[in-house]
């Protein structure tokens, strides 16, 4: 057996190591282990690939949720809605108890009732006193001014009656004293007597109207506060009555009972608005000078599985002016606006993206080549003057 073996020193000379080593198939072999190693090395400065920053974020309402406050203290008489309860803009949720302002007002408003009344006779008294035109009975409504027309009526009665006394006396005189009957001093004394009766009887008339004036316009003014008063009440009564600031969904009801007992100021509620939804992510300050408004954004909604339900579009809304933190991690807010707030599978299934869901964001930066990707983490990597994130405090 051993025979049969070439010496070690001859075997790199014999047909059978050279056809070994110039073999074709381990050429080809070879040399397409090395063509593919120079296309590796060559797409590395053509193969473009997408950048993309990542960031956390929520879907909210498009505006703030709405509180729900009480500007009064008071007692919850009736309540008029229910948690998670679609509301409109003006709607009653609940009235708080208003006895005082109740009866404050019923007060006024019967005083109002009685003051008109008499305002009314007062505006009939005087017309009267201006035209002269009296009876014994008016139309009066109020039993103030029925009273004193009555005594008015009868004083004026009474000087009528003197004065028309004293007017046929006087015209009898007059004849007298023509066919020289009396003196000139009995026809003065019975024509001062005439005169004298028309005077107390038009001064009679002058001062009962000057105060009924007078009253009359006093009454005005005490109508006018009044009215004003009432108006007030009114007002304030409104303050007892909770209404619902915007459309929405109410919640987070907090002691909103028939019976219970709330303070000035205390939130009662909220109401989520019905002002579509809107996106908010929260980016690191590391990348938050690649986003712009209009950035193309993907969102993987972590409700829906993005390998069946895909992940939705939208593009940069508006980037916070100021930085805020959290936990003592700074961030900016960055809003997206959804092309569409529907995922769909593949049968057509269709999931709605809701208020409250959690998500990913990965906004499209730009394209780079492999080169320019491997350069940069070896730049990272070899550059000095780079800080590590953790060292830089990022």
């Amino acid at each position: 057996m051993n025979d049969k073996l070439f010496p070690a020193e001859i075997v790199e000379y014999t047909s059978e190591y050279h056809f070994y080593k110039y073999n074709p198939k381990t050429l080809v072999i070879y040399r397409i282990l090395i063509l593919v190693v120079l296309a590796a090395m060559l797409s590395l400065f053509f193969v473009k690939v997408d950048v993309s920053v990542k960031a956390f974020g929520v879907v909210r309402a498009v505006t703030e949720n709405h509180a729900v406050k009480s500007i009064v203290s008071g007692r919850i008489e009736e309540v008029s809605v229910k948690e998670n309860q679609q509301v409109v803009a003006g709607q009653v949720l609940a009235r708080i108890k208003t006895d005082i302002l109740d009866q404050e007002k019923h007060l006024l408003t019967s005083q109002q009732a009685e003051f008109l009344n008499q305002l009314a006779d007062l505006q009939k008294l005087t017309n009267l006193i201006r035209s002269r035109a009296f009876s014994a009975r008016p139309a009066l409504s109020s039993s103030v001014y029925s009273q004193q027309y009555t005594l008015f009526w009868q004083k004026a009665h009474k000087l009528q009656n003197q004065l028309e006394l004293a007017q046929k006396n006087f015209e009898r005189y007059e004849k007298l004293y023509n066919n020289r009957v009396i003196s000139a001093a009995e026809y003065e004394e019975a024509q001062y007597a005439y005169q004298q009766a028309k005077v107390e009887l038009e001064l009679i008339y002058d001062e009962q109207g000057a105060v009924w004036q007078q009253e009359l316009n006093t009454l005005r003014l005490k109508t006018g506060e009044l009215s004003s008063k009432i108006s007030q009440v009114g007002k304030e009564q409104e303050f007892y009555v909770l209404e619902a600031p915007a459309d929405g969904t109410l919640q987070a009801l907090k002691g909103l009972e028939r019976g219970s007992a709330i303070s000035a100021n205390e939130v009662l509620a909220e109401i989520s608005p019905d002002s579509g939804i809107v996106v908010e992510t929260y980016v690191a300050p590391k990348d938050i000078g690649y986003l712009a408004v209009g950035t193309p954004v993907n969102l993987q909604i972590d409700a829906y599985n993005y390998n069946q339900w895909g992940m939705a579009s939208g593009k940069v809304q508006a980037i916070s002016a100021d930085i805020f933190t959290e936990g003592g991690q700074p961030f900016f807010k960055v809003r997206c606006e959804l092309e569409d707030d529907t995922l769909y599978l593949k049968n057509g299934y269709e999931g709605k993206i809701r208020k409250g869901m959690t998500l990913q964001a990965r906004f499209f930066v730009t394209e780079r080549t492999l080169f320019q990707l491997l350069y940069d983490k070896a730049d990272d990597w070899l550059n000095p003057n780079v800080l590590p994130q953790q060292q830089a405090g990022i």
